[in-house]
């Protein structure tokens, strides 16, 4: 007998501007047969760009170890794996991370370790490439600022 559980999920639309309190809300699957049983139970923040995918399990996908295809279909690239969507999501918290200080190639080999020839790995060093830029911008806005303010008060 094949059991089935439907559901929904939230996908945040990840690009080089998603705000890191996003990022936690992706992924996170609501409806009777999960944790949260309504999208008001998840507090997403304001003003956050996502959409609601519905998803739906078998018994059979979760426990003969069959592969289901999920994607993750709200993000600069398009439709992706979620194994993609995770890695882009981590690349996301590494460039914007305060304190973090990485290069383009050391979070690429931070991310890509096992897969370094990965095809996702081309898409993604643009996109890391773009992210560190924006990331430089606000900080050089922000100190020039933060300069302008204390020389003129």
């Amino acid at each position: 007998m094949t059991n089935k559980i439907f559901g929904q999920e939230v996908q945040i639309f990840l690009n080089y501007d998603t705000p890191i309190e996003h990022l936690t809300f992706d992924g996170i699957r609501f409806g009777q047969q999960f944790r949260y049983k309504s999208l008001n139970e998840i507090g997403l923040p304001e003003k956050c760009n996502f959409i609601i995918k519905s998803i739906h399990y078998s018994s059979d996908t979760l426990f003969q170890e069959e592969f289901s295809i999920e994607t993750h279909d709200h993000n600069i690239f398009g439709k992706i794996s979620l194994e993609e969507a995770k890695l882009l999501k981590k690349g996301l918290r590494m460039i914007k991370m305060s304190n973090n200080n990485l290069t383009s190639p050391e979070i690429l080999s931070q991310l890509f370790a096992d897969n370094g020839h990965s095809k996702f790995a081309k898409q993604m060093e643009s996109f890391i490439n773009q992210a560190l830029l924006c990331k430089n911008k606000s900080i050089v806005t922000k100190d020039t600022d933060n300069h302008y303010k204390s020389s003129h008060q």
